[in-house]
């Protein structure tokens, strides 16, 4: 039976970097509509090389950067729909069944309902909510105007249809979305889709981890304006910073103490901001080429078993 979803889920640091992933994609109630690749540089060879729950399908990768390595999975998989998952984010187990009825509203794509994995850390609940806040629980499901990068729902056909423009759309999967949205695409969120988002405790590696977003949306973002611009693009990295800081508090209001994270998340959050301004600043300036290898840093944060398990049983 064909798949109704297939699940693209990067191991670019080994099959063993996903486990905690492939074990809740595998535990769906509905596993039966899935199919699980695994994008990862080099196919197993034997028995698989850690107790798997299921036996995903490997992508065998080679030395792809994370983009091409996704534009790959998504031009193999078998079903319709994919959805572009993350090694750190898991989905609670009724995420498919929940997801049917959406699957009938026409949208192009569609998102699921956020909240913090490992919650009891005070830098992971800083970085989720400056980088996920806009899709965090409490949310009503309906029509939104912007999804994440990530953990979408969106067409394969209509993926496939841009050619080679697919890997330059996936350097930063946040541009993807805004293709999607210019080209007349429906957003929904679905709050019955309910996953959980896992962030590094370490204040330092939050720190370089928003740095490197930032360089992947200041290269991008700037792509084709002249030297002048790009050149004055740090001028504008104050604002940029505030920018992100306000979305983040409007979200926490909208939120209140329901979203599970503290008051003391907003003002830790600044230096965050100002470190994705950074980026975007250098970013601006250096062009894709030369921060594409860099951006990998922002994705791949692996959950292991142990930690899915304390913050995330089941």
């Amino acid at each position: 039976m064909t798949p109704t979803i297939s699940v693209l889920i990067p191991a670019l640091l080994g099959h063993e970097s996903v486990a905690a992933a492939i074990d809740a994609w595998s535990r769906q109630t509905r596993r039966d509509l899935i199919e699980i690749l695994v994008l990862c540089p080099e196919a197993p060879t034997g028995d698989p090389p850690i107790d798997w729950r299921d036996t995903p399908i490997v992508v065998a990768t080679g030395s792809r950067p994370l983009n091409q390595a996704r534009a790959a999975a998504i031009r193999a998989a078998s079903a319709p729909l994919v959805i572009l998952a993350e090694d750190h984010c898991l989905p609670e187990p009724d995420f498919i069944e929940n997801l049917l009825p959406a699957l009938e509203s026409g949208a192009t794509a569609l998102g699921p309902a956020l909240r913090p994995g490992n919650s009891d850390t005070l830098a992971a609940l800083t970085s989720f909510l400056l980088g996920y806040s806009q899709w965090m629980a409490p949310i009503d499901s309906g029509p939104i105007d912007i999804l994440p990068g990530h953990n979408i729902i969106a067409s394969r056909a209509e993926l496939c249809s841009w050619g080679p423009e697919l890997e330059d759309e996936l350097l930063v999967a946040s541009f993807l979305v805004q293709r999607l949205r210019r080209e007349g695409g429906r957003f929904l969120i679905e709050s019955r889709c309910r996953m959980r988002h896992f962030d590094p405790s370490s204040w330092s590696r939050n720190l370089r981890i928003f740095f490197c977003v930032g360089l992947g949306f200041g290269a991008r973002r700037n792509r084709d304006a002249g030297w002048p611009i790009r050149l004055g693009y740090p001028l504008l990295a104050p604002a940029i910073a505030a920018a992100h800081w306000l979305r983040a508090f409007r979200q926490y209001r909208r939120t209140g103490a329901g979203c599970g994270v503290p008051a003391a998340a907003l003002l830790n959050a600044i230096p965050f901001a100002l470190a994705w301004a950074g980026g975007e600043s250098l970013g601006a300036w250096a062009g894709i080429g030369r921060v594409a290898p860099l951006l990998h840093v922002s994705e791949i944060k692996p959950v292991s078993r142990e930690m899915a398990a304390r913050y995330f049983p089941g």
